[in-house]
């Protein structure tokens, strides 16, 4: 029997694959389809309910089709859309937000927002964080997308430029399973890790290259937001896009609006991205974090910093007992796996009027502002921010209301 069919595709998955329909009526996922293109496809894997191909030829491309800069698109599994022009990247994830509204929270018109840009205009250069894999060559690369390959890369377009110097140094490391690049884009601070133990004489000679390799988890860098200095331990999380982050905080700050007399939650608050700039504007701010180094940070930061901040060292769904009934304002920046429905009940029930979501996970979110809708919130504004240019992950921030 046949796998090879010509079709039309119309959608975008929320996973990044251009959606089509077989013969059979079936879905089919495209990895590098347009939705608008009719093209030649393989499948490759088959279900009772849907599909996967291979893209073989596209018969008829979309007009937003462009060549990917990048000579590792077609094998790299990290930039998934950089044969779709970006402004159609940002447009798509739009639509994607909406979709994921729609299905999971239930909201016919969901209001989102046009995505937002950041960074360079032509979306690289961007990340401030990366973890490459090492082949048994000791090639620092990629894994080829859906297997454990290492694809060796030699140069990446998206790394910001402080960081793509220090991976484009980087001699074959024999011994070493990851490498961890990390910078301050603003204060120009950088970290190489490495998982696994260097051969003696490529440590040197990375040493020799300018770049100095220590053991994972170790050390720390600094970044600025806005005016504020963080402090960023090697183990913690902080966003890979620096003026990203930015825009997040902005965006979280306009929906939230905190005031003087306002007690605010800052729930999943990591190092304080959040938490120092609504300290400056709340009259108390409760951060809750449950992560070690990100909790030292985030204490760091409060001591510094010389206000109203009160640190809740547990994980979120343990924290309920240390808060008030009631507070005035939530912020909440959950893992991808979102909230959940019971702590998005339990922040329901502190009557906040106002909650923000950051999201990186459009479906995350759906099921998210799922929940609340169902505890009294009403959802009144969702914009993507696009931390991720060239990929279809997307960051939102949705603010819902007590009804």
């Amino acid at each position: 029997m046949s796998t090879t069919f010509d079709v039309d595709l119309h959608a975008m998955a929320h996973g990044g694959e251009a959606i089509g329909r077989l013969p059979d009526g079936r879905a089919v996922f495209v990895r590098g389809g347009i939705p608008g293109e009719r093209v030649r496809i393989d499948v490759e894997h088959q279900k009772k309910r849907w599909a996967r191909a291979r893209l073989v030829e596209v018969l008829e491309p979309s007009p937003d089709r462009v060549e990917p800069p990048c000579p590792f698109a077609d094998d790299c599994g990290g930039c998934q859309w950089q044969h779709i022009a970006l402004d159609r990247q940002r447009v798509l994830k739009r639509e994607i937000l909406r979709g994921q509204l729609q299905h999971l929270a239930g909201i016919d018109d969901p209001p989102v927002e046009e995505v937002r840009a950041v960074g360079e205009p032509d979306g690289f250069g961007y990340r401030n964080h990366v973890a490459l894999s090492v082949d048994d060559q000791g090639r620092v690369g990629y894994l080829r997308a859906g297997s454990h390959e290492v694809v060796p890369v030699d140069h990446c377009a998206v790394l910001h430029p402080l960081l793509r110097e220090w991976h484009e140094a980087l001699p074959p490391l024999p011994g070493v399973r990851k490498v961890e690049l990390r910078v301050g884009t603003r204060t120009a601070q950088r970290l190489a890790m490495t998982r696994g133990r260097p051969d003696a004489a490529a440590a040197d000679e990375a040493a020799e290259r300018g770049v100095p390799l220590v053991p994972a988890g170790t050390g720390e860098i600094t970044e600025m937001v806005g005016t504020h200095k963080l402090r960023i331990s090697s183990k913690s999380f902080f966003q890979v896009n620096t003026d990203g982050a930015e825009a997040l905080v902005e965006l979280a700050l306009e929906m939230l609006d905190p005031q003087p007399e306002h007690t605010v939650v800052d729930a999943y608050a990591g190092v304080g991205l959040f938490t120092l700039p609504l300290a400056e504007r709340a009259g108390r701010v409760l951060s809750i974090e449950r992560h070690p180094a990100a909790v030292r940070d985030l204490r760091h930061h409060a001591e510094e910093a010389k206000t109203s901040i009160h640190v809740i060292a547990t994980d979120v769904s343990d924290a309920f007992a240390q808060l008030p009934k009631q507070v005035d304002r939530v912020l909440a920046d959950p893992p991808r796996d979102g909230l959940g429905a019971d702590v998005a009940r339990s922040l329901a029930e502190l009557q906040p009027s106002r909650i923000v979501l950051v999201a990186c996970d459009p479906a995350a979110l759906g099921r998210d502002v799922g929940s609340l809708v169902e505890h009294g919130f009403r959802l009144e504004r969702v914009v993507g921010v696009d931390l991720f240019p060239h990929t279809f992950h997307v960051e939102a921030v949705a603010l819902l209301s007590a009804r």
